[in-house]
C-alpha cells in the first residue's frame, strides 16, 4: 500500500517536474518567435522606398490610427532619406500627426493627452529650426507656425501662440503666402471642413486678434473656423 503510493508521488513528482522544465522553454520559444517577428518588421520598413514609408504614414494617419504607427514610418522614412524633400514632408506630418492624436484621444476617450501635444510642439518647431529650409519645404513653413501656435493656444501659452503668429507675419509669409487647412483641429464634425488655402498673413492677423480678445480655446477656434470658410 505504502509502496503504490510512494510510486504514484514519485509519478507526480516527475510528471511536475517535466512541466516545469518544458514551461520555460516554451516561454523562450515564444519570445524568440516575437523578437523574431520584430526584427522581420524592421527589415520590411528598411527595404522600403522612403516615399513608400512617407505614404504608409498618411495612409495611417489619414485612417484616424493613434498607435502611433504613423510616427513610426514618418521617423523612417527621414532616417532613410535625410535632406531630402521627403524628410521634410515626413517631418512636417509627424507634428500633424501629434496634434490630431490629442484631439482623437480627446474625443474618443473623454480625456486629454497632454504628452501628444507636447510631441506636436516639438516635431513642429523641428519642422520650422532644421527641415523647411534644409529639405527645400518651405512651402509648409507658414502651415508649421500657424499649428504649433494653435498647440501652444492648447496648452494654454497663449504668449506663445501670440508670439509665434507675429513671427509668421514677420518672416514666414514672406517664403511661404498660403496656410492649407482642412480643419483648423480635428474633429469628426462634417461642419468643420475647411479643405482651402488661405492668405498665410490674414490668417496669422486674424487668429492674432481672436486669441488677444481672451475668449476659451474652443470659441477661438469656432472664430478661426467660421472665417477661413469664407475665404
Amino acid at each position: 500500500m505504502k509502496l503504490s503510493k510512494l510510486i504514484t508521488l514519485t509519478a507526480v513528482i516527475t510528471v511536475a517536474a517535466a512541466t516545469a522544465r518544458a514551461q520555460p522553454e516554451m516561454t523562450a520559444a515564444q519570445m524568440e518567435q516575437m523578437q523574431a517577428q520584430k526584427r522581420s518588421a524592421a527589415m520590411q520598413r528598411r527595404a522600403l522606398t522612403p516615399d513608400k514609408l512617407l505614404s504608409l504614414g498618411d495612409f495611417y494617419f489619414r485612417n484616424n490610427d493613434i498607435s502611433d504607427k504613423a510616427d513610426t514610418y514618418y521617423k523612417q522614412a527621414i532616417r532613410n532619406s535625410p535632406g531630402t524633400q521627403t524628410a521634410g514632408y515626413a517631418q512636417y506630418n509627424r507634428g500633424s500627426y501629434w496634434f490630431r492624436k490629442f484631439y482623437l484621444v480627446k474625443e474618443q476617450y473623454s480625456k486629454e493627452d497632454r504628452s501628444a501635444l507636447v510631441e506636436a510642439e516639438g516635431q513642429f518647431y523641428d519642422f520650422i529650426d532644421k527641415f523647411a529650409n534644409q529639405t527645400n519645404t518651405i512651402g509648409l513653413l507658414s502651415d508649421a507656425e500657424f499649428y504649433l501656435a494653435l498647440v501652444y493656444l492648447q496648452q494654454g501659452k497663449r504668449d506663445y501662440a501670440i508670439g509665434w503668429l507675429n513671427r509668421m507675419v514677420a518672416e514666414a509669409v514672406k517664403l511661404d503666402q498660403s496656410v492649407y487647412v482642412y480643419k483648423v483641429v480635428w474633429s469628426s464634425k462634417p461642419g468643420d471642413i475647411v479643405d482651402r488655402n488661405v492668405d498665410a498673413a490674414q490668417l496669422a492677423a486674424f487668429a492674432r486678434g481672436v486669441i488677444q480678445k481672451g475668449g476659451d480655446v474652443d470659441s477661438v477656434v469656432l472664430d478661426i473656423k467660421r472665417w477661413c470658410q469664407k475665404q
